[in-house]
Parts: structure tokens; sequence; C-alpha cells
């Protein structure tokens, strides 16, 4: 029999994994064995892979608010039903300050762990008044009226996220009531979001 076995190609998720191994273990062989080479400074460390992990970087936050924006319209208005429409539109809102306050929980606790800055001499360090009074706070009926965003194509532009969730989500729920007439608007929304984001 002269089956012929197809070899399993391998997932995004594992290349992605085997390329952040990869480049741990070679910023580490870098940092110790050639740290105080002039070329490996100058023109792989803050020549190449500078330009290539930040333009990629750039790249992925360049796509994150047209994805998100025409993903919600486009699912709204398949949605259709109101109702369902609804339940939708809260648990993804909720979803995001879920995960949001996850991040926070997350971050507060690696720095209890690990204590940056533990050791550092605080009297060598320039005091720079941010014009910040401490001890502000924002009342909850400030905090959901922000949700809702005074300028939408401000909110797109500024990456201002869940405002621009109930933004798509509104959108979506108008082109799902009109039927499938105002799909062309959903289209020209994402439209004016690329712009937003690139040019503005």
């Amino acid at each position: 029999m002269n089956e012929v076995k197809e070899k399993k190609k391998i997932g995004l998720t594992t290349q992605i994994f085997i390329a952040l191994i990869m480049g741990a273990i070679l910023g580490i062989v870098l940092h110790v064995a050639a740290s105080d080479v002039e070329f490996v400074q100058n023109v792989l460390i803050n020549g190449v892979f500078y330009v290539i992990g930040q333009g990629f970087i750039r790249l992925m936050q360049m796509l994150v608010v047209p994805l998100v924006f025409c993903s919600l319209i486009c699912g709204a208005t398949a949605i259709g039903d109101s109702k369902t429409l609804g339940k939708v539109g809260i648990k993804i809102i909720g979803f995001y300050i879920l995960t949001t306050m996850m991040a926070v929980a997350v971050a507060l606790g690696i720095g209890l762990l690990i204590r940056p800055g533990i050791g550092l001499d605080m009297s060598q360090v320039q005091q720079v008044e941010t014009g910040i009074e401490g001890g502000q706070s924002v009342s909850f009926a400030e905090t959901i009226l922000n949700i809702i965003p005074k300028n939408p194509i401000g909110a797109l532009a500024n990456g201002e996220m869940l405002q621009v969730i109930v933004f798509a989500l509104i959108i979506g729920i108008i082109a799902a009531w009109a039927g499938a007439g105002l799909l062309p608007v959903a289209v020209i929304c994402c439209v004016v979001v690329l712009i937003a984001e690139w040019f503005l």
C-alpha cells in the first residue's frame, strides 16, 4: 500500500509560542555573550530587531479598533432580533469590563509579588508635577456616562474601546432594525473608522 501520509501542519498558536521561546533564547544569548559588542547593540538590537518588533506591534494596534468596530456592526446586523441583540450587547460590554478588571488585578498582583523599584534611591529621582490632584474620584454615574461617546470619531481615533463598542452596537442595532437596506451604512462606517485610525 502506497499511502502518502500528509504531514501535519503546525498550528498558528504553536508557531507563535515557538517564535516566542526562540526570541527569548536569542535575547538571553545576545545579552550574555555579546552585550558589549557595538555591532550587536547598535545594528541588531536597536536597529533590526527594534524596527521589526515595534513595526509588528504598531500593525496590531492599527488593526484593533477597525476589526472590533466592523465585527460588532456586522454581527449586530446579522443577528437582527432586537432582544437577542440586546443580550449580546450586554454580554459584550460585561465581558470587556470583566477582562479589564482581570488585567488590572493581574498587574497589581505581579507588582506586589516582584515589587519593582525596591532599593531605588528616590533622592536621585527628579520629581515632576503632573497637574493631577490626588484623591480625585469619579462617580458611578459619571463612569456610566463616559461609556457614551460625545464624539464617536474622536473615540475611534483615540482608541477608546468601550465607547467604540457602544457606538458600534448602536449602528448595528439601527442597521438591524432597518433591514438589509442599511448594510451599506455599516460599510461606510467601517471606512470612516479606517480613515480616523490612519489620518487623525
